[in-house]
């Protein structure tokens, strides 16, 4: 029976099997970024855009003695040559070589899933011995520490505010003085809009929608249109993006309120420009707070999130808060209803169409 034992080992040992096992899949390409949709009539570049099925033309030329690694955590439908093939869930691996000699070199390969496609991965993978010295490079995670320090930055910034300026900082937040169409308990530094406390404010409000724009741009390079992202490679390459971009909304902001001030100054308003770009920053930074509560919130429970819809909500929001303001200057002050819905198309609704068409498409 030892005898048995013993042989029974020397055969395993020395087994062809042992020699598989010691083989392993390592990744050779990513396949994911040449990923295709329909758009039109046309095969377009995928962008991260939402659909329901991803298409990749592929020659398997190259691709001897390799697989093609497919994988999500949902249900897919593999279809080649626009004719359904088999239906998966999790890691498939198929053989390149299998494919060329059953079709061809060319093929047209077609991945399907019943609601919009988010973790679904293509991958070129070589089977090859495993190294017990192989030591990969590790992951880059400047982006990751770089939204790390920049939290942090922020809840610093924004702890210090609420201290030294609590009763402002809650006139900011408090979402239901958005619905009060007469608010008599407005602080005195909501008028005073060019104080050195509420400038403080919008230097919080732009570096928060800096980062929000940083974060879409970084997971969506391709959603927005008016600017130019290249992924970097150092935290503080993102820290310097971040910064500029910051005073570019900064000096938007400004440009927003000396504006608004002319135009109020032309229709004999004065009064109304405080009132009123307070309810914009207070909308503005309402709606990067649930959006970044939101973030969070997805990523604690591991829910893939797609931010530039998260912006297209933010501007939702921007829209509602105008209506809001309509309502509650008209209920404020005794203008025409005409005078003030065109007063509020010329230093509200025009720039925020303007925004949304430069976000949107």
């Amino acid at each position: 029976m030892v005898i048995s034992q013993y042989l029974f080992s020397i055969f395993l040992f020395f087994s062809p099997l042992q020699a598989e096992i010691e083989k392993e899949f390592q990744v050779a390409a990513d396949l994911s970024p040449r990923l295709k949709i329909f758009r039109e009539n046309t095969l377009q570049s995928n962008k991260n855009q939402p659909s329901r099925a991803v298409h990749l033309p592929l020659d398997l030329s190259p691709y001897h003695g390799r697989y093609i690694v497919i994988e999500s955590k949902k249900v897919y439908y593999v279809f080649i040559n626009s004719v359904f093939v088999f239906k998966g869930r999790g890691r498939i691996r198929l053989d390149a070589d299998s494919l060329r000699n059953k079709y061809s070199n060319s093929i047209f390969l077609s991945l399907y899933q019943r609601k919009t496609i988010d973790d679904l991965s293509i991958k070129c993978a070589v089977l090859s011995h495993y190294d017990e010295w192989y030591n990969p490079k590790r992951p880059v995670l400047s982006f990751s520490n770089f939204i790390l320090a920049t939290s942090l930055i922020l809840g610093i910034f924004f702890t210090t505010l609420f201290r030294t300026n609590p009763q402002l900082t809650l006139d900011y937040l408090n979402l239901t003085k958005l619905f009060y169409l007469r608010d008599r308990e407005e602080n005195q530094n909501t008028l005073r809009i060019t104080s050195s406390v509420n400038l403080l404010f919008y230097l919080f409000c732009s570096l928060l929608a800096s980062l929000a724009l940083i974060t879409a741009l970084h997971f969506s390079p391709n959603g927005l249109s008016f600017l130019n992202y290249s992924p970097s490679s150092t935290t503080g390459e993102y820290t310097v993006q971040w910064l500029l971009l910051a005073l570019a909304i900064l000096s938007v902001l400004m440009a927003k309120l000396a504006f608004v001030a002319i135009v109020a100054l032309l229709y004999g308003w004065r009064d109304v420009t405080g009132v009123q770009f307070f309810n914009f920053i207070r909308v503005l930074i309402l709606s990067l707070a649930l959006i970044a509560l939101l973030s969070l919130f997805c990523f604690s429970v591991g829910i893939t999130v797609n931010y530039f819809s998260l912006l297209k909500a933010g501007c939702i929001l921007l829209v509602v808060g105008v209506g809001l303001l309509y309502l509650k200057l008209q209920a404020k002050t005794a203008f025409h209803s005409f005078h003030l819905f065109s007063y509020l198309c010329a230093t509200e609704i025009f720039p925020l169409v303007i925004l949304i068409k430069l976000i949107l498409f």
